[in-house]
């Protein structure tokens, strides 16, 4: 009996659906430069800290040892240099990673182009220390770790495009450091007129509140030092009350920030679901306790 053509046709075998091409923006790190900027980085924490802890020592001891020059002077440069470091060695990281099906491909900044084929890669691992920012290295089969580290502020989208070529490779999107990380990307505020709001014009009222009742107290009225001096001896003097009350914030500013941090992580680390709603109820603790903690302890200063 004849077969059908159709059935001489041997079965056609099923076809995986290519992965399109993904693209990501994010810095890639050699290891001698993140070394620096590690570095670099613990140097202005430290800074931070120490400048912290006098601060706080003062508070508990109502002295005032900690004056606006040397406070100043520490933050640029103990602080404000090093960073300034990091931000020059970030720019020169920037990088972009493109995935296609096989190969993941790094174009760094200075026109260089590695290639690595995903087969090559073993495992995606989020760095133990996260500085100078969230990252990833990853390890070859061989068991090396591969040249450059990837830092990602976000890393789960990268994570999730590496996990859809190799499943290996995503593995790391439920990790502790990587949740997060993308909870304090989502939820910090760090644009230029927050901060701008936060640590130059709020600094502005509790200042104008110890102002104006210096001017009574010792001129007998709101613009007493203007109307015997003149502007410029008035600014003068509202500006050494200024200084200390602003860098004083900025310093309580950061100690929240630690707790905040602190607070976040233990979160993704107890209650993985629910880390973005921790991350979200620290920082808002975190204004209230900054806005309305300064202006009750300015009124208790008032009221000793």
């Amino acid at each position: 009996m004849s077969t059908s053509s159709a059935d001489a046709l041997p079965s056609a075998a099923p076809l995986t659906a290519a992965v399109p091409r993904e693209s990501f923006s994010l810095h890639a790190w050699s290891t001698a430069r993140r070394g620096i900027a590690c570095a670099a980085s613990l140097v202005a924490l430290g800074n931070l800290v120490f400048f912290v802890g006098w601060l706080l020592v003062d508070i508990l001891e109502g002295a005032q040892r900690l004056t606006p020059g040397p406070l100043a002077l520490g933050l640029v440069v103990g602080t404000g240099l090093p960073m300034a470091l990091v931000g020059a060695l970030r720019r020169a990281a920037r990088a972009t990673v493109e995935l296609d099906d096989a190969v993941l491909t790094l174009h760094a900044r200075d026109g260089s182009r590695v290639e690595v084929p995903l087969d090559a890669v073993e495992a995606a691992r989020p760095w133990r220390l996260p500085l100078p920012g969230p990252g990833l290295a990853l390890r070859s089969t061989s068991g090396r770790w591969l040249g450059h580290g990837l830092e990602a502020a976000d890393a789960v989208p990268l994570l999730e495009a590496l996990g859809r070529r190799r499943m290996a490779l995503g593995a790391a999107a439920g990790h502790v450091l990587v949740r997060y990380a993308r909870a304090r990307e989502a939820l910090w505020r760090r644009r230029w007129y927050h901060l701008g709001f936060k640590f130059v014009l709020f600094p502005l009222l509790p200042t104008a509140i110890f102002f104006r009742a210096h001017q009574y107290i010792s001129f007998g009225g709101a613009f007493g030092e203007y109307q015997l001096f003149g502007w410029e001896a008035y600014l003068r003097t509202f500006g050494r009350y200024y200084a200390p009350v602003a860098m004083s914030l900025l310093l309580v500013a950061c100690f929240w920030r630690g707790l905040t941090e602190a607070v976040s992580l233990l979160g993704a680390w107890l209650w993985p679901s629910g880390s973005r709603g921790v991350r979200r109820g620290a920082e808002w603790l975190g204004r209230l306790v900054y806005y309305a903690g300064i202006m009750a302890f300015t009124a208790w200063r008032f009221l000793q």
